[in-house]
């Protein structure tokens, strides 16, 4: 459990780098390259040692999940990779969702809380929702959103399909990725 909570320590940590003015600070004294780099290294040492920690944890249960709770997930998942897509592309989609990632995994955590019930899967599913919200309502706080410009709808439509193809191969994988097979 150590190397799991080292983990999220680390990834988290580094996340909110981008959130504050210490990102500015650091790059101007290391420069964007070198921050880039650490930055990435970082996260990358923060998911391997979540992964590690939670392939290595034993099992202890803190309540008993519902039983809707895995089928609940099969409907949630394709939204939540449709949001992590539209985050990354020109999409009317955020026009109406500010924050399409962040959503995206807060859907993510609060299905997978509900679906799982031991102590390794909260700690991951409940610190990825946490702190999306948390860095939810930092951006906010900068000021109002402003909505870009609309585009084709194509864009749409290509976020939507990647979206789904993403989650048929999340879905097809699950069992090799997170050691949970879903077939």
């Amino acid at each position: 459990m150590n190397f799991l909570i080292l983990g999220v320590a680390i990834f988290f940590l580094i996340h909110v780098v981008p959130s504050t003015g210490i990102k500015t600070s650091l790059t101007n004294n290391i420069g964007e390259a070198i921050y880039k780099m650490t930055f990435s290294f970082l996260s990358f040492l923060g998911l391997g040692l979540i992964i590690y920690g939670y392939s290595i944890s034993t099992f202890q249960a803190l309540w008993a999940a519902p039983g809707w709770g895995r089928s609940m997930l099969f409907l949630v998942m394709p939204i939540v990779c449709v949001l992590l897509v539209a985050a990354q592309a020109p999409t009317n989609i955020k026009k109406f969702v500010r924050h399409p990632m962040l959503i995206g995994m807060i859907i993510w955590g609060a299905g997978h809380l509900i679906a799982n019930g031991d102590l390794a899967s909260t700690i991951i599913f409940a610190s990825f929702a946490l702190f999306s919200i948390i860095n939810i309502v930092i951006v906010n706080g900068r000021g109002p959103y402003e909505a870009p410009a609309a585009v084709s709808p194509i864009w749409d439509l290509a976020v939507i399909a990647i979206g789904l193809a993403l989650y048929a191969i999340l879905f097809y994988f699950h069992g090799s990725i997170t050691g949970m097979p879903l077939l």
